[in-house]
């Protein structure tokens, strides 16, 4: 799992930072345009109120003392502001004179009035006081300035409205971006993760078929599909291991077979041929009673099978070249059916051949190839001994070739393309439907001297022969067994037919 601590939150509290901090931007700007706005409003007020002031003067207000008293009756609703009548010397008509603080602040205004009509003081973009001047003139000839006043209190409770709306829009933004950017985010990316995660953990313990869903965005679909064909490539390359592991183990118990051949044949082969000579003088002896020629002859046929054993080991433990032809596989099983159907082991056993169209020719040693098929047609009849309608097949089918590189040189940048090719194998298999070979004698039924058959039927050699001689024509034998069909399958490579590429004849042993 993905540590909660970890790439989420880390993702998680940078966007949010960043979103927070873009947010408060706006936030900030949206407040400043807002503030100025309010502003203009409050000053565009305090301008309609000073107009309405002054057409009061043209209604009856003939002096500054009559105007005075309309702006104390108008009020600030009325007028758009808290207004006062001031005199040429900047003072209230019938009031006292102003303070200190007031008159400081108001002469430079009053200065700019006399001079431009009009003068304003703001006070920057935080809504503060403003202050409008304007410069009349009464109808008896009097001069003298309104002077207007919007505080900054009631422009920040006209503000206020717009600030706590917008704190609550970064509010509500926050939660919806903690919330669904979260989700998005655990199902987007933390996931195929955690996914990539998990599948990396199950290969490194040895499970190179695990596999994980290639979702999520392109990179993270691309990263599971990198994964997928690492592991892919993984398992052939350890499935190749173990082939050549169990062909060194094989070569290693061949070499060992055929140090003990030598010394068998060496060491029973005169005893075995005296007990011959001897078993021949019996039988010859005219003297012998019927029951000691029996026994003489009983004793001939075991000293034949001995001395057969030991050439048969001899045989398989010498080097011998391979002569490589290109072969039909409909061919190659044709020949063999016809060459197995008159002999009586398949004696009311149904031999039936089955040969998918299209396919190639295979490079095989075609005397050998045909042995290893005999001694798989002879087990299987020997299987389907007491079972009703007893049943072989020879079948051709395409196949994925033994042993075939995870990427040519020519392939694109991908961990590997065996999933992805044509088939260019074929699959020359031998199916039976008898009993079955047991699940526990699966392992060891390619070991040399290994048999299920009854003591005497055979040496255990035959299998073991024929998994050697598929492996030295480049191609790999298989079984697959359950109670009712037993299939071995020899698997060959397409016969390479272009030129610069022919074979030499291979060794048995390399």
């Amino acid at each position: 799992m993905i540590r909660r601590g970890g790439v989420q939150l880390e993702i998680v509290a940078n966007l949010f930072v960043m979103m927070l901090a873009g947010l408060a931007i706006v936030a900030a700007v949206m407040i400043g345009l807002s503030a100025r706005s309010v502003r203009d409003d409050a000053i565009e007020r305090l301008r309609m109120g000073a107009r309405h002031l002054e057409r009061t003067l043209d209604g009856g207000a003939r002096r500054l003392a009559d105007l005075s008293a309309t702006v104390r009756a108008s009020g600030p609703r009325l007028a758009g502001g808290d207004f006062r009548v001031l005199d040429e010397h900047g003072r209230e008509p019938g009031a006292m004179a102003l303070r200190a603080a007031d008159d400081a602040r108001l002469a430079p205004l009053l200065d700019a009035a006399r001079a431009a009509g009009e003068a304003l003081e703001t006070a920057g973009l935080l809504p503060g006081d403003l202050t409008l001047v304007r410069r009349v003139r009464t109808s008896s000839g009097e001069t003298g300035f309104l002077v207007g006043r919007a505080s900054g209190q009631e422009l920040r409770r006209r503000l206020a409205p717009i600030v706590g709306s917008a704190l609550w829009v970064l509010f509500i933004a926050t939660l919806t971006f903690v919330g669904f950017g979260s989700w998005l985010l655990r199902r987007r990316v933390v996931l195929p993760l955690e996914a990539l995660a998990s599948g990396t953990r199950r290969v490194a313990t040895g499970d190179l078929r695990a596999r994980i869903a290639e979702v999520g965005p392109g990179e993270l679909a691309d990263l599971a599909r990198s994964f997928n064909q690492m592991a892919e490539a993984l398992e052939h390359e350890r499935e190749a291991l173990l082939r050549a592991q169990e062909s060194l183990s094989r070569s290693r118990r061949l070499a060992s077979v055929g140090q003990l051949a030598a010394g068998v044949a060496h060491e029973v082969g005169n005893p075995v041929a005296a007990i011959l000579g001897y078993a021949e003088v019996c039988l010859r002896d005219k003297s012998a009673s019927p029951r000691t020629r029996e026994l003489a002859s009983l004793i001939g046929e075991e000293a034949l099978r001995v001395r057969g054993l030991v050439r048969e080991m001899l045989d398989l433990s010498r080097p011998e070249a391979l002569e490589l032809s290109a072969v039909a596989p409909g061919t190659l099983l044709e020949r063999v059916a016809e060459r197995m159907r008159p002999q009586a082991v398949l004696d009311g056993v149904a031999l039936e051949i089955s040969i998918e169209p299209g396919l190639a020719a295979v490079e095989v040693d075609l005397r050998r190839v045909e042995q290893v098929f005999v001694n798989l047609i002879e087990n299987a009849a020997h299987a389907l001994r007491g079972v009703a309608d007893p049943r072989i097949e020879l079948a051709a089918r395409q196949a994925h070739a033994p042993d075939r590189p995870a990427r040519r040189s020519g392939d694109p940048e991908r961990a590997s393309f065996i999933g992805l090719r044509a088939l260019d194998a074929v699959s020359l298999e031998v199916i039976d439907n008898g009993c079955g070979i047991d699940p526990e004698d699966l392992p060891r039924i390619f070991d040399p001297f290994f048999t299920t058959k009854e003591p005497g039927e055979g040496t255990g050699l035959g299998l073991w022969n024929a998994h050697r001689i598929a492996e030295l024509c480049g191609g790999r034998l298989e079984v697959t067994s359950q109670s009712g069909r037993t299939c071995f399958r020899l698997v060959l490579p397409a016969a390479d037919t272009s030129d610069g590429h022919a074979q030499a004849p291979r060794a048995d042993h390399r």
